[in-house]
């Protein structure tokens, strides 16, 4: 129950042309995510399509899980690409997040962008945050099978809380409810979702009847 609270195989010098292309339109990305990610003030050499954007690492089809003090499954991060930036971030084209519980997966969040960012404490196995952007989808299906589904254009995401957050606007479709809400924080632990301002909506109500909120 949720409650509201209103591998490119080719030759290598077309696989690093590959790289220097996708690059191009990354570089772009980060000034979006942070205009600071994208001036690093260092020189790059051969694995950078700019001065200005500085990597030192890049893979396809990651898939990491983490784990939690049982040894159960927390959660897994998945993308279609990973570029690993000199400032220890990483951006992620593609990713997918899932947050399991007592073996199964709760809640999925997809997304065209992704970053995160280091720890700075050091602590193996620890994230920070998630960045997400571009077309953000948070997918939950509760105990019955009932689909609860979130979009917005950009997400936090704190996995170790399991919080997620945004200032954004914020549109949830249930079976029986459809909401928009400006600025959203949901704590997937007690599945309860706070949209800030700007709501509107209606849902169904016993006997059929739609009521409107305003």
């Amino acid at each position: 129950m949720i409650t509201l609270l209103c591998r490119v195989t080719t030759a290598r010098a077309m696989h690093q042309t590959f790289i220097c292309l996708t690059i191009i339109g990354v570089t772009g990305v980060l000034f979006y995510f942070s205009p600071d990610l994208a001036k690093t003030g260092e020189k790059t050499g051969e694995h950078s399509a700019s001065p200005e954007f500085a990597f030192d690492g890049y893979s396809e089809g990651i898939n990491t899980v983490f784990y939690n003090d049982k040894g159960e499954v927390d959660y897994t991060l998945r993308a279609k690409r990973q570029f690993h930036l000199k400032d220890q971030s990483s951006l992620l084209v593609e990713p997918l997040i899932r947050f399991f519980k007592n073996g199964g997966s709760t809640w999925n969040i997809v997304a065209e962008l992704g970053l995160v960012g280091g720890n700075a404490s050091g602590s193996a196995g620890l994230m920070e945050t998630i960045q997400l952007s571009g077309d953000v989808e948070i997918h939950r299906l509760d105990p019955n099978g009932k689909p609860t589904v979130l979009s917005t254009q950009r997400l936090e995401i704190d996995p170790n809380q399991e919080t997620l957050e945004t200032q954004e606007t914020v549109h949830m479709v249930t079976s029986s409810i459809t909401h928009k809400g400006r600025g959203m924080f949901a704590d997937l632990n007690s599945d309860e979702i706070n949209f800030h301002s700007d709501n509107s909506g209606h849902y169904a109500s016993q006997g059929n009847n739609a009521a409107t909120e305003q």
